[in-house]
């Protein structure tokens, strides 16, 4: 069980960028413009994605006081996703065929390059900046809080996001404030903030059922990722069975709860569990001389998550095997900042690593950078 820090206010900031970029450049937000320089020549350059989401970022973090980390969706950030998904598609009957993410395309060049400038001010304050090419936003996000468990595990952590992929990842250490057009809600007015809802393991159910994809479905808490692998996902175009509709989805639920099985630490996403062999000989190197086995001289093997192994032995004997096949392969392609090492050179990644600090900056060099944008930022 985590237990918070009472005497502390500080929180730990995980924000998902591309939501507040994309609202400061198409919602009718002022556009602002600046005299920069740009390689050695100054030019006046669209500001308004800098200017307002800096503000904003710098106000969530408490001016500086929280830990802070910032992800963005790297080039070809859905690339490894969609190879996946197009492999699993080939297996599936003519009506659960997808192509994930196939109807978003951003072609904005404004938008890139206001993202970037925006990485520009961060990185240069000291800020945790996380963008990697093949990942999107989610991936650097799970590697975040993952690292941010390890560093304060006393602080509560928030993401910040409008994306309903992170909603798994809530629990006693982990909110989730998802963007709302209409709402605002907080456990706290402490650290409310503005057209977002905060999501707890105690309204998880409530907030979901609340949202039209799962109006008549039952999805306690933590059981998104179950609706997900079973259903699917058409905002994303994630494969489902056509099969489970929700009436006999429901049912599943109850069985689990009469059962008294445990859905909130079972519906998780995991980390690939990973082996360590030498390349020559592909025998496996023994944990005591991996640390000194040169780099070049290991390969490594990405076996299924612990996480994943559970829900299938829980499941087994409740669904069909072709539902726990189906689970495995889905499960695969949706868990956050997982292994592709079957799809080629140009789409196999391995998860990513977090190696900058996520720790409070200074309000001063953030006001440095940012002083050519002509914003003042408070700096107590």
């Amino acid at each position: 069980m985590f237990n918070g820090d009472t005497l502390s206010k500080r929180r730990v900031i995980i924000v998902d960028f591309n939501h507040i970029a994309y609202s400061y450049a198409f919602s009718g937000a002022k556009a602002l413009s600046a005299a920069i320089c740009v390689g050695g020549e100054t030019q006046v350059v669209d500001t308004t994605i800098p200017s307002y989401s800096i503000k904003t970022l710098h106000r969530w973090a408490n001016n500086g006081g929280n830990p802070l980390a910032v992800c963005f969706d790297g080039a070809g950030s859905s690339r490894s996703r969609k190879a996946y998904f197009a492999q699993l598609s080939e297996a599936l009957k003519p009506e659960d065929k997808v192509d994930y993410k196939g109807g978003r395309k951003m072609n904005d060049s404004r938008f890139y390059d206001g993202i970037n400038l925006t990485i520009s001010f961060l990185v240069g304050a000291g800020i945790c900046c996380c963008k990697a090419d093949r990942y999107e936003a989610d991936d650097l996000i799970k590697a975040c809080v993952d690292k941010a468990k390890v560093d304060y595990p006393n602080l509560p952590i928030d993401i910040i996001t409008c994306d309903h992929d992170l909603l798994p990842l809530v629990d006693d250490q982990v909110s989730v404030f998802m963007r709302s057009k209409t709402t605002t809600y907080s456990e706290s007015k402490d650290f409310q903030r503005m057209h977002y809802v905060q999501v707890t393991p105690r309204n998880f159910e409530s907030f979901i059922s609340g949202l039209n994809a799962y109006d008549k479905l039952s999805v306690p808490y933590n059981s998104l990722l179950l609706t997900k692998l079973l259903r699917g996902d058409k905002s994303d175009n994630i494969p489902g069975k056509s099969d489970w509709k929700p009436k006999l989805y429901n049912k599943l639920i109850e069985i689990l709860q009469d059962r008294g099985i445990d859905m909130s630490n079972l519906f998780r996403y995991g980390n690939s569990v990973e082996s360590y062999f030498y390349k020559d000989s592909s025998l496996p190197i023994p944990q005591d001389l991996l640390a000194i086995t040169p780099r070049e001289n290991i390969v490594v093997q990405y076996d299924d998550p612990v996480e994943l192994t559970n829900i299938c032995n829980t499941l087994n004997g409740i669904v069909e095997q072709s539902d726990i096949d189906h689970i495995r392969r889905v499960y695969n392609g949706l868990n956050l900042n997982g292994a592709y090492t079957t799809l080629g050179p140009a789409h196999n990644r391995r998860p990513a690593r977090i190696t900058s600090a996520i720790s409070p900056y200074s309000p001063l060099d953030l006001q440095a950078k940012v002083a050519v944008l002509k914003i003042n930022l408070p700096v107590i």
